[in-house]
C-alpha cells in the first residue's frame, strides 16, 4: 500500500513532567461554582499544578531532558526543535523553542513554535514528517510542551473542561520504526475560532487595571449558547469523521484499531466517539483520563507512553491518536507500532 512506502521515521523516546501537586477535581469545581453533573461527564479524579516558580519552559524542558533520555541521543544530535504548548508560554514575545535550544544545548538545531492549541503536538508531529519529507538531512526533531493552566484559568476550568499543569516531549526519529504515522487527517472551522479566548493582552484588547478586574486576562468561554448549542451538536460527530478520515487515507477500519488514545477533557465524549466508532472502551486510554485529567496537547502523547510502558500494545499494532484544539481544529493520526 502507499502508506507503507511513504512512512518515514517514528517515536524514538517520550518525557513528561508532572508537577507534585495533586488538586481533587471536586474541590476545583466547588471553588470554580461547577455543577456536580459536569464533574460526573468530566471523568477525571485529579489534576496537577505547578509551583509559584515553575512556568511552561521549566516543565518542557524537564519532558524535553527525559524524552532524550528515553531516546538515548544527545541535544546536538537535535536538527530541529517545535515548541507547540497549548496555553500561554512564559511570554506572548518571544517564541519559547529559541530558549529551549539554548537550554538543551542543542546548538545544531533551528526552532520555531508551533500554536494550535491541545491539538498542537499532533500538529506539530505531522509537520515534522513534512520535514523530513523535504529536508533529507534533518534526521531528529523534538516536540515540546508545557502548560500552566492553572495561571490563567478560574480554578484550572475554562467553561467545562477542567486543565491540570505538566510538560511533555516526544523525540521523532527518521530512523525509528516505532510508531510510525501512517496517516493524518487534521479539519478546521474558523466559525468558531474565538469561541474560547484569552480576551486581554493582545493588541485588540490590551492588558489594563480595567480588564484585570473584569477577569479578562482568564481563559473562558465567551459565547455558551453557541458552545453549548451548535458547537456542542457538531463536536463529537466532527471528531468521529476525522478519525474515519485518517483511516480510509491507509485503508484501515476502526475494527482493526488496537489502541484509541484520546485527548484527556472529557469521559462522556471519548465513550461516545469510541461507541460511534466499534471500538470498546477497554481499547481507549480512558483509565488514563481518569486518573491524569486534561493538561495540555502532550496528555495523548502521555496516554500512549503509558499504554507502551503498561503492555497494552504490542509491535505491529495500529494505534490512533485524536485531539482537538481551540481555533476550531480536530486532528487525527494513525501510527503504526
Amino acid at each position: 500500500m502507499r502508506w507503507e512506502r511513504d512512512a518515514v521515521g517514528g517515536l524514538a523516546g517520550f518525557g513528561f513532567y508532572l508537577p507534585e501537586k495533586v488538586v481533587p477535581i471536586r474541590e476545583l469545581a466547588k471553588k470554580a461554582g461547577v455543577h456536580k453533573m459536569v464533574v460526573h461527564f468530566a471523568g477525571a479524579r485529579t489534576v496537577r499544578e505547578a509551583g509559584d516558580d515553575e512556568y511552561p519552559s521549566d516543565m518542557a524542558l524537564k519532558a524535553s531532558r527525559r524524552a532524550l533520555a528515553d531516546a538515548g541521543i544527545s541535544p546536538d544530535e537535535i536538527d530541529l526543535i517545535i515548541y507547540c504548548g497549548a496555553g500561554l508560554p512564559d511570554y506572548v514575545i518571544p517564541q519559547t523553542a529559541g530558549h529551549l535550544q539554548r537550554a538543551l544545548g542543542a546548538q545544531n538545531a533551528f526552532t520555531f513554535d508551533l500554536v494550535q492549541g491541545c491539538s498542537g503536538m499532533l500538529s506539530a508531529l505531522q509537520a515534522a514528517q513534512a520535514y523530513f519529507a523535504l529536508d533529507e538531512t534533518i534526521n531528529t526533531i523534538l516536540l515540546a510542551s508545557g502548560d500552566k493552566w492553572s495561571q490563567f484559568t478560574r480554578h484550572h476550568v475554562a467553561d467545562s473542561v477542567f486543565f491540570g499543569d505538566g510538560g511533555g516531549a516526544v523525540v521523532v526519529s527518521r530512523k525509528s520504526r516505532d510508531f510510525v504515522p501512517l496517516a493524518f487527517n487534521i479539519i478546521t472551522d474558523g466559525t468558531y475560532y474565538d469561541l474560547w479566548r484569552i480576551e486581554a493582552g493582545g493588541t485588540r484588547h490590551p492588558i489594563s487595571p480595567e480588564a484585570l478586574r473584569k477577569g479578562l486576562h482568564l481563559y473562558d468561554c465567551y459565547d455558551k449558547g453557541t458552545a453549548h448549542g451548535i458547537f456542542r451538536d457538531i463536536y463529537v460527530p466532527t471528531i468521529v469523521r476525522c478519525v474515519q478520515g485518517a483511516l480510509n487515507k491507509c485503508g484501515l477500519l476502526p475494527r482493526e484499531v488496537a489502541y484509541f488514545d484520546m485527548v484527556n477533557a472529557n469521559l462522556k465524549v471519548l465513550e461516545v466517539v469510541a461507541e460511534a466508532l466499534g471500538i470498546p472502551l477497554r481499547r481507549t486510554s480512558a483509565k488514563y483520563l481518569i486518573q491524569y485529567g486534561h493538561f495540555g496537547s502532550h496528555d495523548i502523547f502521555f496516554n500512549l507512553d503509558m499504554a507502551r510502558r503498561e503492555g497494552r500494545i504490542k509491535k505491529g499494532d495500529t494505534v490512533v491518536l485524536q485531539s482537538t484544539g481551540v481555533g476550531f481544529t480536530w486532528a487525527s493520526a494513525v501510527l503504526r507500532y
